[in-house]
């Protein structure tokens, strides 16, 4: 199967049985990936109905087990229960699908809530904390208009959120609730039948969270507020952000979509031969950026207000 940066092997069995099995980038620590199989441990153990994949352990119980590849590198190589599903990204959306996405993501927050390991603190790309840097990633846009909106965007994150950042309830968080990694049943599409890809898990902010989640179910939606109101409204079914989150949620999601543009764009001067593949989303949230647009913060926030009560 594709992975972004490690080896993934469906298997299946005899008996029809299917896993995942996952030899990881010998880029990626002993310990994030110990954190990684921990976390799912936790998940399955605090809230079993969560459809996350199971951790299968080696025959000395271990959730990881460590080789060493022909060129002498160490891996962790981590087997999984296969989760079955299709993603949300390539399914037919609705307000149903929405909510229960929400309501998901409240409940994985609920469960990670007393999730501690040593490498939650480690520095990530995609760790909305470290946000500010994307600045420096702005240049690699030719358009003068596009890098004033992006630069706009990193300007409002680092004078309303940066300051108050320090004092924000914060966790360990999926951090990745995007449609890729959400799956529903193929004949239900408002089923979520899986929640995969822990690996941008970091201690961070809830509101980050909760931004990176509607910032991708705002999908192509012709009212993105409205969208990402449905998300909320599921998520509030189970967690209550106070209205200092409430009031930072817009220029968190749009910070995610900066980085959405900004860090695939940056990639694209590194392999330009994978451009197409890159920025595979970027027309999609450059049209999210002219839709927000037309609404306007103030509509937007009035909105969030009503919707997580």
């Amino acid at each position: 199967l594709w992975g972004e940066k490690d080896s993934n092997y469906r298997l299946t069995l005899a008996d029809g049985t299917e896993y995942l099995l996952k030899i990881l980038n010998p880029a990626e620590s002993q310990a994030v990936t110990a954190m990684h199989s921990q976390a799912l441990i936790h998940v399955e153990t605090h809230d079993p109905e969560i459809p996350v994949q199971r951790i299968i352990r080696t025959v000395d119980g271990e959730a990881d087990f460590r080789m060493v590849d022909r060129g002498g590198q160490e891996r962790s190589v981590r087997m999984v229960t296969f989760v079955p599903g299709k993603s949300q990204k390539s399914a037919p959306h609705s307000k149903a699908q929405r909510r229960a996405v929400g309501v998901w993501l409240a409940r994985m927050q609920l469960a990670l809530a007393d999730f501690t390991h040593e490498a939650a603190h480690h520095r990530i790309t995609w760790d909305m904390k470290h946000a500010a840097g994307v600045r420096d990633l702005l240049p690699a846009f030719g358009d003068k208009p596009i890098r004033a909106r992006l630069q706009k965007a990193v300007d409002d994150f680092d004078a309303r959120i940066v300051p108050v950042m320090p004092h924000l309830p914060a966790q360990v968080i999926h951090n990745d609730f995007n449609m890729e990694n959400i799956l529903v049943d193929p004949d239900h599409p408002d089923r979520i039948s899986g929640i995969i890809d822990f690996g941008d898990m970091v201690y961070a902010p809830i509101v980050f969270d909760v931004a990176v989640g509607a910032a991708y179910q705002i999908g192509e939606a012709e009212d993105p507020v409205a969208a990402a109101v449905d998300f909320l409204e599921g998520y509030a079914t189970l967690k209550t952000l106070s209205a200092e989150e409430i009031g930072l949620l817009f220029p968190a999601i749009v910070m995610r979509m900066t980085m959405r543009l900004a860090i695939p764009e940056w990639r694209c001067s590194l392999f330009p031969e994978q451009r197409d593949f890159l920025t595979r989303n970027s027309p999609t949230v450059f049209r999210q950026f002219d839709r927000l647009d037309a609404f306007g913060e103030a509509d937007a926030i009035r909105r969030f207000t009503a919707g997580s009560p």
